[in-house]
């Protein structure tokens, strides 16, 4: 039973469901997971490039949730960031700086490229470093692609090499173009990549996937530890987020619901971005080298639901 909603948030789910069931239900989720909550000025004067932060219309999915990339990009224009929505489509990229707009936020920027070529890296950042006018505080890094099938026994070498070439090679290539810009701020910069849980939990038949994400973590520790104490750098590790990529991977991807997550609920593309707006800002100051997991706890407990769970909220 669930009351009704009338504050534009998720509906409230009863506490009758516990008293008859001895069901625990799932919480409501906070305005942050709804993309709801104002912004408190904690980027103001930063100048940011977010690779991956256009969201393409998926024909399947007629009322999409916000993807990881596009709600990062909207949340730091909120907090008072320049930011340049990097994507290699041009409405995909569109979309987001729309979205902003709408909002009455400062202007975002499009710059088109792909990051799967080594021109393409080095051409996003020189359009970038154009708009913000030579200065670049923080980079988030989220392009990747999820793979399906059975990659090891019946993939083949081009698709291993594409998925390494999205998910670890482009990173690699973006951090060697970006970062000698990003060092020269004087009271430092930050970068984030958005990698996956798949790096501490390689249960499922896409061995290049998990390679890939695990290759990417330990990448970005080895860059923290050379630019340091100029860079931080970090990555951020969702795990069942509900975006539009992780439903069309639900397609065909069997068992992605939240019954094994401790929080009862798949995360939200918002919920990625406040973790990465918080490595991006001066709140984390203090903070490199990190892996910061965001999949409502079931990394930590091994995959097990906290309580006997009946009932599943999503957030969209």
């Amino acid at each position: 039973m669930a009351s009704k909603n009338t504050n534009g948030a998720a509906p409230v789910i009863s506490s009758a469901m516990e008293e008859v069931t001895g069901i625990i239900p799932p919480p409501q989720p906070p305005l942050e997971a709804l993309g709801q909550a104002p912004g408190r000025n904690r980027m103001v004067g930063k100048r940011v490039l977010v690779v991956g932060g256009g969201q393409s219309v998926n024909s399947f999915d007629p009322n999409p949730p916000v993807g990881n990339g596009r709600a990062i990009c909207v949340l730091l224009a909120r907090e008072g960031a320049t930011v340049v929505v990097a994507d290699r489509s041009a409405e995909a990229a569109q979309g987001t700086v729309d979205m902003i707009a709408k909002e009455g936020l400062p202007q975002a920027h499009v710059v088109v490229g792909d990051v799967s070529d080594p021109a393409g890296c080095s051409q996003i950042i020189q359009d970038s470093l154009r708009i913000l006018e030579g200065v670049m505080d923080g980079l988030v890094l989220g392009v990747g692609v999820v793979g399906f099938g059975d990659a090891l026994r019946k993939g083949t070498a081009e698709y291993w090499d594409t998925v390494m070439n999205l998910n670890l090679r482009s990173q690699y290539l973006m951090l060697q173009e970006a970062l000698p810009h990003i060092e020269k701020r004087p009271m430092g910069g930050s970068v984030v990549s958005i990698g996956s849980v798949a790096s501490l939990l390689p249960a499922s038949n896409e061995p290049a996937y998990h390679a890939s994400k695990a290759g990417l973590s330990v990448l970005i520790k080895n860059v923290a530890y050379q630019f340091a104490p100029k860079v931080r750098v970090n990555i951020v590790l969702p795990g069942l987020i509900d975006t539009p990529l992780g439903r069309s991977s639900g397609l065909v991807i069997k068992g992605r619901n939240a019954s094994a997550v401790p929080l009862a609920r798949q995360g939200s593309g918002w919920d990625v971005a406040y973790a990465t707006l918080w490595l991006l800002s001066g709140e984390s100051s203090f903070v490199t080298a990190q892996e910061i997991v965001i999949d409502g706890g079931r990394v930590g407990t091994g995959g097990k639901a906290a309580k006997p769970l009946n009932a599943v909220a999503e957030v969209s």
